[in-house]
């Protein structure tokens, strides 16, 4: 039989590939990129080559599962759905609905976190609803919003080859987003387009890096705010035109009078001429981008970071026009679909906000519910929703595809939280995880290919990631089970949806007249063409590349604001106790947290132990060797790994990567997020999971 090829998109980081997968007697057995889809021209990356596997992983949910006498047993749906239903009642019953929370993963799609908006916020009544978007874009989400009005990235990729300087901080973006990468790398040979990259750590990005600022870790508003200073000072900005388009040009300037670049310069570790040559080709670039990912975000700093970045666009006419611009892309592939949805706790469907009455009414009206019903308060972020479950504030818990007890930091606490819960459900692919090992009830969900629903992409653009598989044995679209599940707890007229598609068709009138308008996209649409970049109003629009070309904000006056922020210091700085700086990032073979990358063979045997790199000079003062095996420590946890002696570092700083769970899935704890720290942005609540302070130990053979 010859293999049949079907369209689809990526469902693993933001930047929304497209695909084609190739199935041969019902079982996929090839995946590549779609040579004629605009973002990625026939490229992936070795994550989508090595997809397959787990299609048939023998640890694939087939059936749901519910504890009785300790043990995880399978039932039938009727069993596991009744189950659920009564124990939220209970739950609601006797603690008030903000006794039931809700959190999800990044690469759901947008119709399930519609249902799971409508059930939670609107029918339940709680606003304790959340997702891993929390932990990837709050903070660039509330940079947007801050300087510019709203949560919408302006630029499009088409924009990568307009530009002729790229500014890349806080990422590693050969490895995070290599399709991306590529194309900025063609677009500098191509066209001679410079580069600055800001990063703590030399890395595959800052070897093509005119500029490497490699600066403290959590310095980033300082360095921001001196090339700020610079700008102003050599005459690179042209400060009547920009007070026509922004606010805020005198505080700013205030401010940036504490910013020298020789007091920069001893803040950042970097030279002065560096910081120069930085503000030069800036002021100098005819069109800017900028790329920023968790180097930025997971950070008690991360929403002065994203805004100052801003700043430095603001003030140099580096915006709204091709090639310039911020383009920020998310580390999954339905963040800004979810948020737009509404899944975090401040969030209501459609780029709303709780704490609005106008908007609570919408909704509420939309939905055909009175509006006290949605609480007018944010609910809990994720770290408080693990608070409450420590205290008992909290006592239902509703996972679903996501594995916070891998994903969060401060592994223990988080498992400790999760262990007190009144009620854990958790809805998934696979079994076990470090979540589901958990659970009181398991519901087994259909995965990417086994459901039609879709996606919104970093650069707004909508897309269809088409059923392809039956899923196996008895498991479910998600939308389904929410549906049975809101059904059971007596909401069957209002969630009587037959299919994803009539699911899209009810949640897109409510995107109407706004930003992420949907109302000109079907089903039928994106199965027949590449799909639109939102807002699309009407079936003859075309989409919309590039937000605010008119110059005009999604803000009272009209105008992005230029905002003066101080630089502060990392939540928890080094000390004699704990004498490193603890730096993470990613492997190119692996994705997050890796729950599903680590069960693929071919992924985990490119890097099969986590390792730690350490500057040379620490090593030689602590006598540690290559291939040695320390323990590392921070004030919350400990984990054993081995040691790569690499000057990609600066001294008294350490790197990690994330990817390597604990149990169930190897057989040490090498997960970095044991020894993370809770705390977090006070602007966009994501956590400081980048920078901890850590103290390194050798381990003694046997």
């Amino acid at each position: 039989m010859a293999i049949q090829w079907k369209k689809s998109v990526c469902p693993y980081c933001g930047i929304g590939c497209g695909l084609m997968v190739g199935i041969e007697e019902g079982k996929v057995v090839n995946i590549h990129g779609m040579k004629e889809h605009p973002v990625n021209c026939g490229e992936s990356c070795t994550l989508v080559h090595n997809f397959a596997p787990l299609f048939t992983d023998r640890d694939r949910l087939t059936q749901p599962m519910i504890r009785r006498n300790g043990t995880l047993l399978p039932v039938t749906w009727d069993d596991a759905i009744m189950y659920v239903a009564h124990e939220f009642h209970r739950i609601i019953r006797e603690y008030g609905p903000g006794a039931i929370a809700f959190y999800g993963g990044a690469a759901a799609f947008n119709e399930e976190y519609y249902l799971i908006n409508k059930l939670m916020k609107g029918y339940i009544g709680t606003n304790h609803v959340e997702c891993t978007s929390r932990l990837c874009m709050a903070s660039t989400a509330m940079g947007f919003i801050s300087t510019f009005g709203a949560d919408a990235p302006p630029t499009c990729y088409a924009d990568i080859e307009e530009a002729d300087l790229f500014l890349i901080a806080g990422m590693n973006m050969a490895v995070s987003l290599p399709v991306i990468f590529n194309r900025v790398c063609a677009a500098r040979k191509a066209k001679g387009a410079r580069t600055i990259v800001i990063d703590p750590r030399k890395t595959e990005t800052t070897a093509i890096a005119d500029v490497h600022l490699q600066i403290r870790p959590g310095t980033d508003v300082a360095l921001n705010n001196a090339l700020a200073y610079i700008l102003l000072e050599e005459g690179f900005v042209h400060e009547e035109e920009v007070a026509h388009y922004t606010t805020g040009l005198d505080d700013l300037k205030l401010i940036l009078k504490e910013y020298s670049p020789s007091r920069v310069a001893r803040i950042t570790g970097c030279t002065q001429e560096q910081i120069f040559k930085a503000a030069h080709l800036i002021g100098h670039a005819k069109a800017m981008l900028t790329f920023w990912l968790q180097g930025y975000n997971q950070s008690t700093q991360a929403v002065f970071k994203n805004n100052t970045l801003h700043n430095l666009s603001l003030l140099t006419g580096n915006f709204c026009r091709p090639g310039a611009g911020p383009l920020s892309i998310a580390g999954e592939s339905n963040s800004l679909g979810s948020r737009w949805m509404g899944v975090q706790s401040h969030l209501l469907p459609g780029m709303r906000f709780v704490t609005n009455p106008v908007h609570r009414q919408e909704i509420a009206d939309f939905w055909g519910i009175p509006a006290e019903k949605i609480q007018s308060t944010p609910g809990r972020s994720i770290i408080d929703i693990i608070k409450g479950l420590h205290t008992g504030e909290v006592r239902a818990l509703w996972v679903m595809s996501s594995n916070p007890a891998a994903s969060l930091p401060y592994t223990q606490w988080v498992t400790e939280g999760l262990e007190k819960a009144e009620f854990l459900v958790v809805q998934d692919i696979l079994h076990p995880t470090e979540t589901t090992v958990l659970a009181d009830v398991i519901l087994a969900g259909a995965q990417w290919s086994e459901k039609t629903v879709t996606l919104v992409s970093s650069e707004r653009r909508i897309e269809l990631a088409e059923k392809i598989l039956e899923p196996p044995g008895m498991a479910k679209p998600d939308y389904e089970i929410i549906c049975l599940i809101a059904g059971a707890m007596g909401f069957s007229k209002e969630f009587s949806y037959t299919s994803g598609e009539e699911v899209f068709e009810e949640l897109k009138e409510i995107t109407r007249g706004r930003i992420c308008d949907m109302n000109g996209v079907s089903y039928e649409r994106l199965r027949n063409t590449i799909g639109p970049q939102l807002p699309c109003p009407k079936t003859d629009h075309p989409g919309t590349a590039r937000l605010f070309s008119d110059i005009r904000f999604p803000r009272p006056d009209g105008r992005a604001a230029l905002l003066a922020r101080d630089y502060r210091k990392l939540a928890e700085t080094a000390d004699d106790d704990y004498p490193f700086i603890l730096i993470t990032g990613r492997l190119a073979s692996q994705f997050n947290t890796g729950t599903r990358t680590r069960r693929i063979k071919k992924l985990t045997d490119i890097e099969p132990n986590n390792f730690v790199e350490i500057h040379s000079a620490d090593a030689q003062r602590l006598g540690i060797i290559e291939g040695d095996e320390v323990e590392m420590a921070s004030r919350r946890g400990s984990i054993r790994c081995i040691v790569h002696i690499k000057d990609h570092v600066l001294e008294s700083n350490v790197y990690m990567n994330l990817c390597c769970g604990n149990s169930p899935l190897s057989e040490d704890d090498k997960q970095v997020n044991f020894v993370c720290n809770t705390v977090y942005d006070a602007h966009s609540k994501q956590p400081e999971l980048k920078c901890c302070a850590v103290k390194i130990t050798k381990v003694a053979s046997i």
